[in-house]
């Protein structure tokens, strides 16, 4: 009977000296604030090589495009559970965790709010040319990255608003000098120069306006060459094909390459199963 006491003791006494190691700890997370109130959220984890997997809380319970990998740029498999992700670690020792979200914004008139609840310290990045008009709490710091505005949070609720600056002036177009009265025998020319000028009006206008819907500005190498490939089979891949295609580019790199593109409206992103599929509009 003693016996079973001091062991119990003993147990009891390690159990307390030694407890059981942190699972992971959270080293850095960005939330990113886009023009359309599209929510983009990093974290950078460092996790313990001993635990087959971790739990996350994420920011929003209706978060997508979710991708965690690890040191090795590995894509590892999670389960989504509301709010709570579980990532399949496995033996990595850090994890990078990426989402986006778009509940934690609202627009009423010409205002735009985030709010959300955070358990982790934030470095916000709000909209290009933004300026905040309430807070909720004190932010750590303010600064600018960019022409962003730059906040350091402490856990806790938040409540965030701004507005956005102003869209650029667009140019408008000079009229051009009158020209003196043609002669007589300019007048016969006059149908041939007019269906001309308005066929080159036509050519400017059309090539304007495909690329102000495709894209607002140009294409890098590697974006125009996913494009490329995507209209060589028909259109559409998968995101691992993508990767096979294009193994010069990380695998980060890629995803981020897509979700440009797609940002951009040039294509579309559509969960099937475990895979991505990525296709042209």
């Amino acid at each position: 009977m003693l016996r079973r006491v001091v062991l119990f003791i003993t147990l009891l006494t390690l159990a307390l000296l030694f407890p059981r190691a942190i699972a992971y700890s959270v080293d850095t997370v960005t939330v990113e604030v886009y023009r359309d109130g599209v929510v983009t959220v990093q974290m950078n984890l460092s996790v313990n090589e001993t635990e087959p997997l971790v739990d996350v809380e994420l920011l929003s319970p209706s978060a997508y495009n979710i991708l965690a990998l690890d040191e090795a740029g590995e894509i590892l498999n999670y389960d989504l559970d509301v709010s709570t992700l579980t990532i399949y670690t496995l033996g990595a020792s850090e994890v990078t965790l990426e989402y986006d979200a778009e509940d934690l914004t609202s627009k009423s008139g010409g205002i735009w709010t985030i709010t959300f609840t955070s358990i982790y310290d934030i470095v916000l990045l709000l909209p290009e040319n933004s300026t905040v008009i309430y807070f909720n709490n004190a932010p750590a710091s303010i600064g600018s990255e960019g022409a962003k505005v730059r906040l350091e949070l402490p856990p806790g609720s938040w409540e965030i608003s701004y507005i956005l600056g102003a869209a650029p002036p667009t140019s408008t177009p000079t009229t051009p000098p009158s020209q003196p009265s043609p002669s007589p025998e300019w007048l016969n020319y006059l149908p041939y120069i007019a269906g001309a000028v308005i066929t080159v009006i036509a050519v400017v206008l059309s090539f304007k306006f495909f690329r102000r819907k495709r894209t607002f500005e140009t294409l890098r190498m590697e974006e125009a060459e996913v494009i490329k490939f995507l209209k060589e089979h028909g259109g559409k891949a998968l995101e691992a094909e993508l990767r096979e295609a294009f193994p010069d580019i990380p695998k980060t790199s890629m995803w981020r390459l897509v979700k440009r593109l797609e940002k951009r409206g040039i294509l579309t992103v559509r969960k099937v199963g475990l895979q991505n599929v990525v296709e042209l509009k």
